[in-house]
C-alpha cells in the first residue's frame, strides 16, 4: 500500500509537470530478423524546453509480432530515450534520440543454458515526426544501430544491430505556453 502511494505521487508530480504526454505503439522491424511490436511514451516538461526535448519508454517484444503463434525466439527490449525534436513549431519534426535498455531472449529449453541470451542496449537513432493537423496523433518513422560491445558469439544471436520503427502517438494532453 505504502509503495503504490509513493509511485501514484511520483507518477502524478512528473504528469502534472510535463508539457506534453504522448502514449501510442511502437511496430519495428530488425534487419533480416523479427518484426517486435509494443508501446511507447513520450514526455515533455515545461520547464526545460517544451516539446523539443523528450524522454521515454519503449517496450517492445517479439512476443506480439514474430513469436505470436510461432516459433519464433521470444525477445523483450525495455528501452529508455532522450529525444530533440527540429522544427518546434511546424507539423514536421527531424528527431534525433539516443537510447539505452536491456535486451533479453527467452530461449525456452534448457539446453540452450550456454547461449548468451541477454544484452545491454545503446544506439543512436534518426528520425521523423508528424503531428497530423486537427486531431492529436502523431507519426514516428525511425532507424537505429545498436552499437553491440560485446565480441562475437558473446551476445544474443538474434540481436540485429539495424533497426526500423514507426510510432503512432495519440497525444493525452498538451499544455500552451
Amino acid at each position: 500500500m505504502k509503495k503504490t502511494f509513493v509511485v501514484s505521487l511520483i507518477l502524478c508530480t512528473i504528469i502534472s509537470q510535463a508539457q506534453t504526454l504522448k502514449l501510442g505503439g511502437r511496430f519495428q522491424k530488425t534487419q533480416e530478423m523479427y518484426w517486435e511490436n509494443g508501446v511507447s511514451a513520450q514526455y515533455s516538461f515545461a520547464k526545460f524546453k517544451p516539446n523539443q526535448f523528450f524522454i521515454g519508454f519503449d517496450y517492445v517484444t517479439s512476443r506480439l509480432g514474430s513469436a505470436y503463434n510461432s516459433n519464433a525466439i521470444k525477445q523483450d527490449n525495455y528501452i529508455f530515450s532522450g529525444s530533440w525534436q527540429f522544427n518546434k513549431n511546424k507539423p514536421y519534426h527531424f528527431v534525433t534520440r539516443l537510447n539505452m535498455g536491456y535486451f533479453y531472449s527467452d530461449l525456452e529449453e534448457e539446453i540452450f543454458n550456454e547461449i548468451p541470451n541477454t544484452a545491454f542496449l545503446f544506439s543512436p537513432e534518426i528520425g521523423f515526426t508528424f503531428n497530423i493537423p486537427q486531431v492529436p496523433v502523431s507519426l514516428n518513422f525511425g532507424t537505429g544501430y545498436y552499437i553491440i560491445t560485446e565480441k562475437e558469439g558473446y551476445s544474443p544471436g538474434t540481436l540485429q544491430p539495424l533497426y526500423f520503427h514507426l510510432d503512432i502517438y495519440y497525444t493525452l494532453f498538451k499544455k500552451h505556453i
